[in-house]
């Protein structure tokens, strides 16, 4: 069983979830060109050279609409979300609350409260005592 569908899934069985995953992240939703050789290529620049390889050996060479669109915006949206998370908790706002608005876990807005903590303690002026 794969994680991805159609063809996503039959590259996942050629070259793995990982690696798939990578260039669903880049990709996703749109068509790409297999090349006839790996190295050199974007396509190796993505899941590297033997994974295209492998990809150019099972599928061949030419063109490949890829599904997924939406893995490919994931990664903004990830980080779109923390932002929000972070200015709420900035802003005092409680780990429910924030959770609950951004649609987070309670755990996840925990860990960025303490990245935040660590921000401050790392900001805050270090005072020269002398301990002699």
């Amino acid at each position: 069983m794969t994680a991805f569908p159609g063809v996503a899934g039959e590259i996942e069985q050629i070259i793995g979830a990982e690696r798939t995953a990578d260039l669903l992240k880049r990709w996703g939703g749109c068509q790409i060109s297999i090349p006839v050789k790996a190295k050199g290529s974007s396509l190796a620049d993505v899941v590297g050279e033997g994974a295209a390889e492998l990809i150019i050996r099972e599928i061949g060479p030419g063109k490949l609409t890829l599904p997924c669109g939406s893995i490919r915006g994931m990664k903004k949206i990830q980080a779109e979300t923390k932002a929000a998370a972070l200015d709420a908790l900035a802003k005092g706002a409680s780990l429910q609350e924030v959770a609950l608005d951004l649609g987070l876990h309670t755990r996840t807005v925990s860990k960025y409260r303490e990245e935040l903590k660590a921000e401050a303690d790392a900001a805050q002026m270090k005072l020269p005592f002398d301990r002699e």
